[in-house]
Order: structure tokens, then C-alpha cells, then sequence
């Protein structure tokens, strides 16, 4: 009895530290981020200002134009910041108390099945996922719509124990949250929870599909319900839809946030930013020439410390990793294929450590399994866990367009998996001439075997992190050998320290990858981790312009926009700085058709914009009957009134990394 509480205790002694662990990873020096990622940092500032602007997920205090995100996770922000301040940390602090939590509960979900150790280890192996550090620490809401998934996973485990419909529906209205988190990015999680409630041996066909289909009602109501209600308000009363053609909030979930991500549509095909190869080469030819380039020199430097020249294939890949990919396909998630998560630099050292391991460890938790009902309760879960992260590993092997980040929906999968099926491995391995025990030393073997490969294309790492991983598993290796009966007498110490061993050997490179965004500052804009972020670290390349904001305000009356910009890149620090009215005419990358000429000129004779702050040339065409109308109607401002001189090329570069050279400030003056 007294050793059976002192495991207890040596358990919750283990979470407790593992929670340590993940509070530092998450909150250490979180202040160092800035606001992030200023797009949705600046909507969060406007949201405070006004309940419209709160409901409707506002980017600017007026209420032009919406954000290219549902608003639940930025409600959260928005919370945070109203308590603690606007801050860059208090806007951070949901995402990374999350990602604590959810590092928690995934511990009592594997426990409560597959024991305190499976617990320990998947716990440990989430803390630990590089790309759900670099999420957790940004203000980005992936992180939070894994919480809220791992809550309706706890709730769907109770519907299958119960039998109960009400837990099944709270499952799927906390999926139906998550809809207005990260739209249809939550409903990766759909296909495991509907097999999972399909094999639960405790009710009869009729009344689990009858129950799936009340559920999967509620599911699309609460889904769907904030976007409908968008939709129906006038759009004269209500922002525009940003980053959609038509003004919907429906077209933005099921389009640009739904399918566009899987056949690969960009902005301007679905209303929103596209680039062709001839407007690439058009590109190509005007960075050459810019007038940066030209004031500055040939060694003008991009915020990422690369020389700003199309042609250098380290510049293309930074741009479309820290600018938003702005070209499709550059650099940010590989080719499409079955081999992506584990061949792509890029992803394989953000996520896919443990997969080799996780595709031994289920084999081994379903080895023996008839495939008959009733399937009992470990296999279940199994099934629930192999199922979950199937779908989003073929989701990322054929998706056209996503971020690395969006891989921390899939982290959770492989920690459950990987912390169950090494615990059972370790059982197995105890077994006399049975060909199941094998597995352990196998799993162990591959998996570390890719680890090695991915760290051996650091050459700064490859020796210290290769010879460490190497000499952990040999010791892991040569001590299994002696533990075969792990009972018998005088052998627990060598059990210890093949787990102790084993463990290490399986978490050093993850670990190495996950302290980057603390060592060396985090990417806020496409947040990964990795070493690249010793030189691609940093905040987003929206800069502000202090001679611009006082020149403004100084004209700026009360009731008015500051300013209007072509997009919301150029008009967020603007924003964040003044906290004063400005508006993106063209929404996040400036194609959105938000603003008529007709409305335009409206605006302007009732005294309501008197300034554009537009770039000289812009791609796309969405805008360029405004543009030629600010152009035709409005006086240059002289640039030495607003602009900050002398011209430093290392200063003042916009998102694209050009400064006051590429900008016109417009001013409207009443004939």
C-alpha cells in the first residue's frame, strides 16, 4: 500500500515537472517576440476599442475590414490585453498557457488508458515539439485550437464510456469552437472521432448513427453560426470580409480557409494575392532595379540578412517564410507527397521526430488484434489516436498551401501515440521468443536514425547532437539486452537506465529545436523553430515611420481615418503606434475589393480620409481604379515633411523589406 502511494506520488512528481519544463519553454522571455505578428496584433488593438469591432473581428477601430481569421482565439487576446495591458506577452499569454494545458490534459487522456508512464511520456513528447513551442509562443491561435480539440477528445472518451449522447455533443460543439478559431483546419479531427464513436461496443448501429447525426447538426450550427450571423447584417453596417471577393464570411471559411489550402489557390485567384509567372519575372526585374537598390547599392540587406535579390534562392526562401508566402511554394512546406513530413527541411525537424516510432508503435499496440466487435478499450483509443494522425499526415503530404505551424493539430496524435506504444514496446520486450518483442529495439533504431539524418544537415550541430544521440542509444541498446526478465532480482537499476537512456536519446533533438525560439527569438510572422532562426529570427519586417505618424497626426481630426493604406502590411504598425483609425483599402495583401470609387469618393468629401499612403507599384488589379483615382485627385505630399532622412537602407523597410522610397503619401485637398 505504502509503495503503491509512492508511485503515485513519483507520477505526479514526474507531470509536475514536465509542466515545469513546458511553462519555461513557453513563457520564458516571452516579452522578446514584440507584438508578433502585427496583422492580427493591430485587429486586437482595434478590438478593444469598440463591442462592434470586438464581435465582428475588426483590423481597424472603424470597422472597415475583418481579419482573415475567425474571432474566438483573438477574443481571447483581446481578454488578455484588456486585463493585463496591450502587450506584446498579454497577447501571447493565451496561446502559450494553452499549449501548458494542453500538454496536461494529453497526459490524462493517455494515463487513463494506457497508464501513468504512456502519460508521462506523450506529455513529455508534446512539451517538447518544436513547432508547438515556436505556436505556443506567438499570436498566432493554433495553439489554442489544439486545446480546445484535446477538450472535445476528452468529451468524445466519455460519450464512447458513457454511452451518453450529451458528451458526444459537447464534443462536437467544442469542435464547432474551434470552427471559429481556425475554421475548417478543426475539422481534421472529424474523421478519428467518427470511427472512434462507430466501433464503441456499447450501442447498437441505429443509435450511434442517430447519435453522430444530432451531433454532426450541432457541429454545424455552432460552426457556422457566427458566420451566418456575419453574412446576414447589411454590409453598410458591418466590415468587409477581408481577403474574399464577394464580402462573405461563409466563402472565407469553406474558399480561402477551407479548400484553397488543399488545391493551392492564392490570394487573387479567390480574391486575394496571386502572382503569375510573368508578373514573377516582373517582380524579379523591379527588386533588381528598386530604387532601394539604387540609393543603396548592390549590398542592400533583407530584415532576414540576405541580399534583397530575387535571384538568390536563400532570399526567395526567406521571403516566403517570413512574409506571409507570398510566393506559393517557395521554401515554406516542400513538394506534395508521402514523403513530405519527413524529407523537407522545413518540416521534418518541426514535427516529425517520433514518426518512424509511431508507425512501430502502433503495430505493436494492435498487435494480435481480431478486428471484430467488440474492440476493447486500449485498441479503441488507438484507433482514435492512428486515425487522428493519419488524416492530417495525408492532408500535409497533399495540401498545396499551408504553413509549417499548422502541424501542431497533428503534435498531440504523435505524443499519444509514440508515449502508449513505447510503454507497451518496453512490456513486449520482456516477452520470451516472441517476435513482438523486437519491436522496442526497432523503433528505437529507426527513430533515431532519422533523427540523426535531419540534425546532419546542420553542420554546426551534427557532431555534438549525432555523437550524443549515438552514444544514448548504444547504452539503451546494450542495456536491454540485460533486462529481458525486468523482475528479476538485482535488475531495476539497468531497467533505469534504459529507460533514463532511451528517453534522452529520443528527446535530445527535439529539445535542441525547441529552445531556439527562446535562445535566439522566434519567427512571429511563420513561426518555426531550428537553428535557421539564429539568422531568420525576429519580428515581422513591419516597421514604423515616427516623421510619418507626427505629420499625421498633427492634420488628424478626431472622428477620422489617420490615413489610408493599400493594404493591411503597410497599415498595422501604423495602428499599434497611434492607436488611431487607418484603413487598408485592400485588405491584408491589398487585392480585396472593400473599396469602391464611388464609396471612395464619398469618404473623402465628407472629410473622412484626407490621406494615401500607397507604394509606387503594386501587383494585381483589384485596386487600381481606387489607385488611379487617389493618384488623378490628390497632391503628393513632399517627401521631406514626412519622410525620414537621411535614407538609411538598414531602417524603415516595410514588409517587403523597402522604406520610404517605395512609398507616396497622397493628400486630398477640397477644390
Amino acid at each position: 500500500m505504502g509503495q503503491g502511494k509512492l508511485k503515485f506520488k513519483w507520477h505526479y512528481l514526474g507531470l509536475a515537472a514536465i509542466l515545469f519544463l513546458s511553462i519555461i519553454l513557453n513563457f520564458y522571455k516571452l516579452g522578446q517576440e514584440g507584438y508578433g505578428n502585427t496583422y492580427y496584433s493591430a485587429a486586437v488593438k482595434s478590438m478593444m476599442d469598440s463591442w462592434h469591432n470586438f464581435f465582428f473581428n475588426s483590423f481597424d477601430s472603424k470597422g472597415f475590414i475583418t481579419i482573415d481569421k475567425p474571432p474566438v482565439g483573438f477574443w481571447f487576446q483581446t481578454l488578455s490585453a484588456y486585463i493585463f495591458g496591450f502587450k506584446g506577452w498579454s497577447l501571447f499569454l493565451p496561446q502559450a498557457l494553452a499549449g501548458v494545458l494542453a500538454v496536461a490534459l494529453l497526459y490524462h487522456l493517455v494515463a487513463r488508458v494506457f497508464g501513468r508512464g504512456a502519460g508521462l511520456l506523450a506529455a513529455l513528447f508534446l512539451a517538447l515539439t518544436p513547432i508547438v513551442v515556436a505556436a505556443d509562443r506567438t499570436n498566432e491561435v493554433d495553439s489554442m485550437l489544439m486545446f480546445v480539440t484535446l477538450i472535445a477528445t476528452w468529451a468524445i472518451s466519455k460519450a464512447v464510456e458513457k454511452s451518453h449522447l450529451k458528451w458526444l455533443v459537447l464534443a462536437f460543439f467544442l469542435v464547432g469552437v474551434g470552427f471559429n478559431i481556425k475554421m475548417m483546419e478543426a475539422f481534421l479531427v472529424l474523421p478519428a472521432f467518427y470511427l472512434f464513436y462507430l466501433i464503441s461496443p456499447k450501442l447498437t448501429w441505429t443509435k450511434k448513427l442517430v447519435h453522430l447525426l444530432v451531433a454532426t447538426i450541432v457541429l454545424m450550427v455552432v460552426s457556422l453560426s457566427w458566420s451566418i450571423i456575419v453574412d446576414s447584417v447589411p454590409s453598410d453596417q458591418r466590415p468587409y470580409v477581408g481577403s474574399t471577393q464577394n464580402n462573405s464570411m461563409i466563402t472565407l471559411a469553406i474558399g480561402y480557409n477551407g479548400i484553397n489550402r488543399l488545391v493551392g489557390q492564392q490570394r487573387g485567384q479567390q480574391g486575394n494575392f496571386h502572382m503569375s509567372p510573368q508578373q514573377g519575372q516582373q517582380f524579379s526585374n523591379w527588386n533588381g532595379s528598386n530604387e532601394v537598390h539604387r540609393k543603396a547599392g548592390s549590398n542592400v540587406q533583407s530584415s532576414m540578412g540576405q541580399p534583397m535579390n530575387s535571384h538568390n534562392p536563400q532570399f526567395m526562401r526567406n521571403m516566403s517564410r517570413n512574409q506571409g508566402n507570398f510566393f506559393s511554394g517557395f521554401g515554406q512546406t516542400g513538394n506534395t507527397g508521402i514523403f513530405r513530413l519527413f524529407t523537407t527541411p522545413e518540416l521534418d525537424g518541426q514535427l516529425s521526430w517520433l514518426l518512424p516510432g509511431v508507425l512501430i508503435s502502433v503495430i505493436s499496440l494492435l498487435w494480435g488484434t481480431r478486428f471484430r466487435v467488440p474492440i476493447e478499450r486500449k485498441r479503441q483509443t488507438v484507433v482514435l489516436w492512428t486515425v487522428w494522425v493519419l488524416t492530417m499526415l495525408v492532408f500535409f503530404s497533399i495540401a498545396k498551401r499551408f504553413s509549417s505551424y499548422y502541424m501542431v493539430m497533428m503534435a498531440p496524435g504523435i505524443a499519444a501515440l509514440a508515449g502508449a506504444g513505447f510503454k507497451e514496446m518496453w512490456k513486449q520486450w520482456g516477452a520470451k521468443e516472441k517476435k513482438e518483442s523486437w519491436f522496442l529495439p526497432l523503433a528505437m533504431v529507426c527513430t533515431v536514425v532519422f533523427e540523426i539524418s535531419v540534425v546532419w544537415k546542420y553542420p554546426t550541430l551534427r557532431d555534438p547532437l549525432s555523437i550524443t544521440i549515438g552514444v544514448l542509444t548504444i547504452i539503451a541498446l546494450i542495456c536491454l539486452m540485460f533486462v529481458k526478465k525486468i523482475n528479476a532480482p538485482g535488475k531495476r537499476g539497468i531497467s533505469i537506465i534504459v529507460m533514463v537512456a532511451g528517453v534522452l536519446a529520443l528527446i535530445a533533438a527535439p529539445t535542441a529545436w525547441a529552445m531556439t525560439p527562446i535562445e535566439y527569438g522566434g519567427n512571429v510572422t511563420k513561426p518555426f523553430a531550428g537553428p535557421e532562426l539564429k539568422t531568420q529570427h525576429g519580428r515581422d519586417g513591419m516597421t514604423s515611420n515616427p516623421n510619418l505618424e507626427n505629420y499625421l497626426k498633427s492634420n488628424y481630426r478626431e472622428g477620422t481615418y489617420l490615413v489610408a493604406t493599400l493594404n493591411a502590411t503597410s497599415a498595422a504598425p501604423i495602428i499599434l503606434d497611434t492607436g488611431l483609425p487607418v484603413m487598408a483599402m485592400g485588405g491584408f495583401m491589398g487585392n480585396d475589393p472593400a473599396l469602391t470609387v464611388e464609396k471612395l469618393q464619398k469618404l473623402v468629401n465628407e472629410g473622412q480620409i484626407r490621406y494615401f499612403l500607397l507604394q509606387e507599384r503594386s501587383f494585381g488589379h483589384q485596386q487600381s481604379a481606387v489607385l488611379n483615382w487617389i493618384k488623378t485627385n490628390c497632391l503628393v505630399v513632399p517627401g521631406y515633411k514626412w519622410q525620414d532622412t537621411p535614407f538609411k537602407p538598414s531602417q524603415n523597410r516595410g514588409r517587403l523589406g523597402f522604406g520610404n522610397s517605395s512609398m507616396t503619401l497622397y493628400e486630398y485637398v477640397k477644390k
